[in-house]
């Protein structure tokens, strides 16, 4: 077995079967110069070097350690025992390569590890993202299914597949027991491997990939974790518009096993055992009423390519247009048919209303997604990063614009309901003969399900 500490020149001995690579103990730079800091942009920290506590310079109440930027060397007051300089310095955890059972080699702690923990920088060569995506393409188009690409910021990667640390060799769990965690050190953002809890000796060490799939031949997860996503990438909002995966109560199925009516009265087609999820629940999107777009902030590092047996991406399934898909055996009423329920007139008026007004939010919202797809695509493929505020905050008003008119529609529903309508009185003549003055009669509105009454 090899000892990731023991040796870090770029010659290593490794064990039979390993793929070679020349192993790094820093990044390095393709086509870009190495970013050199300012004096003026130096962190300094106010920590002082304490005789009778020696462990204590530069840890946890550090100014620097809590903003992720380590510690400059000679500025920093604690000198030598400055303990805020494990990437520049290599404080790597005792790790060792190992094949693990059906998912080839992987990393384990050789030693105790402690939450929180630096174990690992992940090293290689820093480059584009139009780099690597032609260097992803590359890789597939050779047959190559283990490209360790992740990402390092909006623009650029880290390609560990040729040159790299052994903390190319750590595995994906969707249950991990570490993290990655983006530091800046020397002016350079560094992405490193921590402990997420206790780590036991002899234990493997994982990390969630946070796999994004763009296309081509869909990788199992052989994780075994409880709750596994199944196949790499399938949180990811590519996947899951490619797949079409629908619920239905605690099962899901793909669009091919999706099952199907002929009409409302007849019984489904066999079900095909759907695919188990895990823990989260999946988003569906359905493209015939306006994709959902999530939009939120990535909270982590880590962004892989999918490398894939081949380069022809499987035939996408088809919808069948002439056939429904039931998802409950409950009858709905439909949008449009809510104020036919009423037979107070003014009622039905108010109903239709919102009803129209509802119809006019969801076809704006639609006719703006259309509009600002381009950018959502584009900002989707190329980086983690947010989509541009004015995108964000004209996609977000459009859908406060529709929840207001969804409240507001079934709100009129629920209150004419709950409150019918004044009683209307109409004067009937009286009778010709007696004298007799004029009749009321109480016009009590009714709400009609099913029938007259």
């Amino acid at each position: 077995m090899l000892h990731s500490d023991e040796d870090k020149s770029n010659v290593v001995q490794l064990p039979d079967g390993v793929t070679p690579f020349i192993h790094i103990s820093q990044n390095e730079f393709l086509g870009q110069k190495h970013k050199k800091l300012k004096e003026d942009d130096i962190a300094i920290c106010e920590c002082k070097y304490d005789a009778s506590d020696p462990e204590s310079a530069c840890v946890e109440r550090c100014l620097n350690v809590i903003t992720n930027t380590e510690c400059t060397p000679g500025y920093c007051q604690c000198g030598a025992t400055c303990r805020n300089q494990r990437f520049q310095k290599c404080e790597y955890a005792k790790t060792k390569l190992f094949r693990t059972e059906g998912r080839g080699w992987g990393l384990l702690a050789d030693e105790n590890i402690k939450a929180g923990q630096f174990i690992i920088e992940y090293c290689g060569e820093v480059i584009s993202s139009e780099e690597a995506k032609k260097r992803s393409q590359s890789y597939e188009a050779h047959g190559l299914k283990d490209a360790y690409i992740i990402s390092l910021d909006a623009n650029h990667f880290i390609d560990a597949t040729w040159k790299g640390s052994f903390a190319r060799f750590i595995n994906h769990s969707c249950s991990p027991n570490c993290e990655t965690r983006k530091w800046t050190v020397l002016g350079e953002t560094r992405v490193g491997i921590f402990a997420k809890q206790d780590i036991s000796i002899g234990m493997e060490l994982a990390y969630n990939y946070n796999f994004e799939w763009y296309g081509g031949a869909t990788v199992q997860c052989l994780c075994g974790a409880a709750n596994c996503s199944i196949f790499l990438g399938a949180k990811s909002q590519g996947f899951q518009e490619y797949n079409h995966v629908w619920e239905d109560g605690d099962v899901r199925y793909t669009v091919e096993e999706v099952p199907l009516y002929d009409s409302a009265e007849d019984d489904s087609l066999p079900v095909i055992s759907g695919i188990s999820g895990g823990n989260e629940q999946t988003k569906i999107l359905n493209d015939s009423e306006g994709s959902t777009l999530k939009l939120e902030p990535s909270n982590t590092t880590c962004k892989s390519f999918n490398i894939g047996s081949g380069s022809t991406p499987k035939k996408k399934a088809q919808r069948l247009p002439k056939r429904k898909v039931k998802s409950s055996s409950r009858k709905q009423v439909n949008d449009g048919d809510f104020a036919k329920l009423f037979t107070s007139k003014e009622a039905r008026e108010e109903v239709t209303m919102y009803e129209g007004l509802k119809n006019e939010a969801t076809s704006k919202l639609n006719s703006i997604y259309e509009e600002i797809r381009p950018t959502i695509e584009e900002h989707g493929r190329d980086n983690q990063d947010s989509v541009p505020t004015s995108v964000a905050e004209t996609w977000i008003e459009a859908h406060c614009s529709k929840y207001k008119a969804d409240f507001d529609l079934y709100f009129s529903v629920v209150k004419n309901v709950m409150y019918p309508r004044p009683a209307t009185y109409t004067t009937a003549a009286g009778p010709s003969e007696g004298g007799a003055g004029p009749q009321t009669t109480n016009a009590e509105p009714m709400l009609s399900v099913g029938g007259a009454k």
